[in-house]
């Protein structure tokens, strides 16, 4: 589970860049990050059952003038491909994708998990970067969010346990 500082950190971030809508799926390690959405009231929250779902409410939120992104673990990543590819990739759609990276180095869990991220993300041809640096998140988020805005693409930041 993160930090609280940590999840004030991400969402600063996510403010500063504009982000108004943010999508979610429950996730354990991610559950300060989600207290704060559901506490915010700046940031538009809807929480969803699966992670295909939330690419589609992120779609429909850029459509209706918002700025998304959409709140998920490297496991929902795999489970949202296909959302990705025939909805967002196909028709242009900037979403920012915030990712915890299970399986990532030092993480004794989800090891596979951790081996596939990147390389679907590559398949995918979404960029992404992964967040090791408390005092990079606003840099990166900021930067995830002008990329996908200017090349109409969503945009991944893979969230490890040293920022959350």
């Amino acid at each position: 589970m993160g930090t609280i500082a940590g999840a004030q950190n991400i969402l600063a971030g996510l403010k500063a860049a504009g982000i108004d809508l943010v999508a979610s799926v429950p996730d354990i390690n991610m559950l300060q990050l989600i207290n704060l959405l559901y506490e915010d009231k700046a940031i538009a929250h809807v929480p969803v059952g699966r992670e295909e779902e939330g690419i589609g409410v992120c779609t429909g939120a850029h459509l209706g003038g918002k700025k998304p992104a959409m709140l998920m673990q490297n496991g929902g990543l795999l489970n949202s491909c296909n959302g990705l590819t025939t909805t967002a990739l196909q028709f242009g759609i900037p979403v920012l994708l915030l990712i915890y990276y299970a399986g990532d180095i030092g993480d004794n869990a989800f090891h596979m998990l951790g081996l596939v991220t990147e390389p679907v993300l590559e398949g995918l041809g979404i960029k992404h970067i992964v967040m090791r640096d408390p005092a990079r998140v606003k840099q990166d988020i900021a930067g995830a969010v002008t990329l996908a805005s200017t090349s109409k693409r969503p945009v991944a930041l893979l969230l490890t346990r040293a920022v959350l």
